[in-house]
């Protein structure tokens, strides 16, 4: 995955993100993909838009990759 400013965070700090006046570029202050949290405050719109692609694409990917091991 290219790199991102987007943050890594536990639930609670991204609870306390969430929670608070926040001044960041977008609406948008945290994203969440199944259990891991990131902080994108200082990102913009489109850089927040190719990293959830990103994140999807690397998803995805694992996904293949454990659909193909033999069981």
């Amino acid at each position: 995955m290219r790199f991102h400013k987007a943050k890594v965070l536990s639930k609670p700090e991204a609870d306390r993100i969430i929670g608070r006046e926040n001044t960041a570029v977008t609406d948008v202050v945290v994203v969440s993909r199944g259990d891991r949290f990131y902080d994108v405050r200082a990102m913009t719109q489109s850089e927040i838009d190719a990293f959830i692609a990103d994140l999807a694409r690397a998803e995805h990917t694992e996904l293949q990759a454990a659909a193909r091991l033999p069981s």
